[in-house]
């Protein structure tokens, strides 16, 4: 089992606890532990990204945008992953933007020493390799269901993913960042918070999302939810 490189966290991020001790140890002596702040923005997109975050606790948002500034967001990466894999493979900049969604924290690495780690065609090259899989899943999983699932069974989705890395059933969300990273209006945010509500499955209240029936969310969702853990789950038991 990989120890934390910090002495302030235990260790959660799934990608590093899954390389092996050697491959880790080389990778963990260049790991900054950094806070990862609400509305934080890590980079904009197509401009050069020089981290690459290992999120350890916390959701971080990559969103797609329109030149007229509309946006939707195309993926979440909390503690099974990593931000900034399409930087490490091409000329290091970022097809999207990534905004912290969850507080939290990560183990930020400079993009140059992952690189030359990377280049090395090792354990990590080839655990990198294959979170594209999961990953690329999740986003072409949230392609469709943006187009074909209803406002209802998106933010039931989107709330069993906040739910799965936040450590409270409490988590503070407004109207405007929800419809913000569903890419639709506010107001159906609201009515589909509130039938949420009334049917007991949450409790809103001033900015704060209280999950009250997880089991319920989990059937008033689209299968999107699923196919996506159980992508993340299949590749981490291989």
């Amino acid at each position: 089992m990989n120890s934390s490189p910090s002495d302030q966290v235990p260790l959660r991020n799934r990608l590093l606890l899954a390389l092996p001790d050697k491959e880790y140890e080389l990778l963990a002596a260049h790991l900054q532990l950094v806070p990862l702040s609400l509305s934080e923005v890590l980079c904009e997109a197509g401009t050069s990204f020089k981290y690459a975050y290992f999120v350890n606790r916390g959701i971080v948002s990559l969103l797609s945008s329109t030149l007229g500034g509309e946006t939707v967001e195309i993926g979440m990466v909390g503690s099974e992953g990593m931000v900034g894999l399409p930087a490490l493979l091409n000329d290091g900049s970022m097809p999207y933007r990534t905004v912290v969604q969850l507080a939290g924290e990560a183990f930020r690495v400079k993009m140059d020493v992952l690189k030359d780690i990377f280049s090395r065609c090792g354990p990590l090259h080839d655990l990198l390799i294959g979170y594209l899989h999961p990953l690329i899943t999740q986003f072409t999983q949230s392609g469709l269901c943006n187009h074909y699932h209803t406002i209802h069974e998106r933010l039931c989705r989107w709330l069993l993913i906040l739910h799965d890395h936040a450590e409270t059933n409490t988590v503070e969300l407004t109207q405007e960042l929800i419809a913000h990273m569903l890419g639709v209006h506010r107001t159906g945010v609201s009515l589909a918070a509130g039938e949420l509500q009334a049917s007991g499955l949450i409790r809103y209240s001033r900015g704060k999302i209280t999950i009250l029936d997880r089991d319920s969310i989990e059937v008033a969702s689209c299968e999107c939810y699923r196919v996506v853990k159980d992508g993340y789950d299949q590749f981490f038991k291989k």
